[in-house]
């Protein structure tokens, strides 16, 4: 192919008029940016007082309600995009090539396995199995945002740190007869810290670039990041119930901070998980979002990947509980969390209770507070998986 090149009409040079003063100029900018603000401010503020309007649940009986919050669940579903339910997945695939023994003592065995999400898609996580005899109930536990699943199981050094803290979930729930699975969602990769930084071509980007690039991806692929991670989450329940030592009628999933989204999230999607404990996450959503929060609000944050199209219109954090009802759900959460504010949860949870109530079925969800900040815990968390998962 030949190239005509055009001639530039305008030369650079001087302007062609006087120029404006940039100060009045900004303040043009400023009427116009603040006045954006306040519609879109406003019409979430409509979204989130509207949406009621879109559940139609039924109470009359537990089977009747299932019935009518499906339509929500597959809405959710599309939202974050990639979802394909458990019945319609090929077989799990793993690399057992790639599975390593990691740590070995009287309760349990560790070891990491890499598998297969989707076709063309690969993940890994950590595995604690009991050395008892089973069947054993299983375990999904879920790191947060820069985690990693030996940081959420206690292989690491910041296991017990004082806050933003897990405490070594997997290893307290191994030693209480769980089998359990803690699955990777990526953030980054380049350093050898238990958190992750970024990525190794742009550390100057900041700790959250790399998740907020898969993100970027994904919404152009026609998904979410988190949308990946719910299916890569869910394969680790097709992991657990792979396991011969694992009794199927009892998964369980417990997670924080981010994880803890996740254990919203996907027992929402994902009927097969009977009970959840999602710590240091749950709240009012849209003030989490937007402001004003008493932690700093995600609008506010560099993390983009907390924003999806329908999730003001469709699904506060109550409604999300919704979805796992009449399966059993509890909140943990720390007076003195600086990312999640505490009364907000707990103002928050009565909602998500109430669906519970309306079903006769109060005993299966229940608020667990603490006095320190952003931790996973608490003995009664195990207690109300053991109760739940026994039923």
């Amino acid at each position: 192919m030949n190239t005509l090149f055009h001639e530039i009409e305008q030369p650079e040079g001087a302007p062609l008029a006087r120029p404006e003063d940039m100060a009045v100029v900004d303040a043009y900018r400023q009427r116009v940016y603040e006045s954006y603000e306040r519609f879109l401010r406003q019409r979430l503020a409509e979204l989130d007082r509207d949406r009621a309007r879109l559940w139609r649940r039924d109470y009359s009986s537990v089977e009747a309600y299932q019935r009518s919050v499906e339509p929500m669940r597959q809405r959710l579903a599309a939202m974050l995009g990639w979802w394909i339910e458990p019945q319609n997945r090929p077989p799990l695939t793993t690399k057992e090539e790639q599975t390593q023994i990691l740590f070995r003592d009287k309760d349990f065995i560790a070891y990491r396995v890499s598998f297969e999400v989707l076709p063309g898609l690969e993940s890994y996580a950590v595995e604690l199995a009991p050395c008892s005899p089973g069947p054993h109930p299983g375990l999904l536990a879920q790191h947060g945002y820069s985690g990693c699943p030996e940081l959420v199981c206690g292989l690491a050094a910041q296991a017990n740190a004082k806050d933003y803290s897990y405490r070594s979930l997997g290893i307290r729930a191994a030693r209480r007869g769980y089998h359990v699975v803690a699955v990777q969602h990526p953030s980054g990769y380049g350093t050898a810290d238990e958190t992750i930084g970024s990525l190794p071509r742009f550390q100057n980007y900041g700790r959250t670039y790399g998740k907020n690039r898969l993100h970027r991806l994904a919404l152009m692929a026609g998904g979410t990041l988190f949308g990946l991670d719910m299916m890569a989450s869910s394969r680790g329940v097709d992991l657990l119930m792979s396991r011969a030592g694992v009794d199927r009628g009892r998964i369980g999933m417990y997670g924080l901070s981010q994880g803890g989204m996740s254990a919203l999230y996907l027992p929402a999607l994902d009927k097969r998980i009977k009970a959840s404990v999602c710590a240091a996450y749950f709240n009012s959503r849209l003030l989490k979002l937007i402001g004003p929060h008493r932690a700093t609000c995600y609008l506010d944050s560099p993390e983009e990947d907390k924003f999806f199209a329908d999730v003001v219109r469709c699904f506060a954090d109550a409604d999300l509980a919704s979805l796992i009802c009449p399966r059993s759900f509890a909140v943990e959460a720390g007076e003195h969390d600086t990312s999640v504010d505490f009364e907000k949860s707990r103002d928050e949870f009565p909602r998500a209770a109430e669906h519970y109530r309306k079903l006769g079925l109060e005993k299966r969800v229940e608020f667990i507070a603490h006095k320190q900040g952003h931790v996973s815990a608490t003995a009664r968390a195990f207690q109300f998986l053991q109760e739940q998962l026994a039923r």
